[in-house]
């Protein structure tokens, strides 16, 4: 099933750092660590009533990823729910909203790989949309993507970093063969988790 545009998320404010800008001006620097190589930890929330389901799950799991990164600055969770909040505040929402909770390493003072060219701290966006959520409870159709979940080896898996081409990649299949979402098994050839969720 293909996401549509919502037209209330137009006029949108979207927290870039510390502050809110209209979605036409929300951006990040091309210095940014997650332009640069995609250097950055996330987190989908989800908001009912008024609530952010299993926040702090998911705040405990941006904080582990980020310490695992071993990035510098990083904002407290106090800090980060109160950004939350002001957002879904400042945009009157209560339900039937989603956030991609982001934290980049920050911009680097120049191009390069070395995490040492981060000196200004991380970058924290909260980007909170009005959007349903994309499957309903009538089941979704999911074919077995050739690619492979990647390894513990290779990347932690229990870091949840931006680094997500391999999940791009299988939707990629899945739209191909019409199915919802493609099912990654890891390298055991056991089942892993569905490219846009574990």
């Amino acid at each position: 099933m293909q996401q549509l545009y919502n037209s209330k998320n137009e006029n949108i404010l979207i927290w870039v750092g510390d502050k809110f800008y209209p979605r036409n001006e929300a951006k990040i620097s091309v210095f940014d660590s997650s332009v640069q190589g995609g250097d950055a930890v996330w987190e989908g929330l989800r908001i009912y009533n008024g609530k952010v389901f299993c926040l702090h799950e998911h705040l405990d799991r941006l904080h582990a990823s980020a310490h695992a990164m071993l990035f510098e600055g990083i904002p407290s969770k106090e800090f980060i729910i109160n950004a939350i909040f002001e957002t879904l505040k400042v945009n009157g929402m209560k339900d039937e909203a989603h956030i991609r909770l982001t934290l980049t390493r920050g911009e680097k003072i120049t191009s390069g790989m070395d995490p040492r060219l981060n000196q200004k701290g991380c970058t924290l966006i909260v980007l909170a949309e009005w959007k349903k959520p994309v499957y309903g409870n009538k089941g979704i159709t999911l074919i077995t993507s050739s690619l492979r979940r990647n390894s513990p080896m290779h990347i932690d898996s229990k870091i949840h970093h931006n680094n997500l081409i391999n999940n791009i990649l299988a939707k990629i299949e899945a739209n191909v063969a019409g199915g919802d979402d493609a099912l990654m098994l890891d390298n055991l050839g056991f089942v892993a988790e569905t490219n846009s969720c574990n």
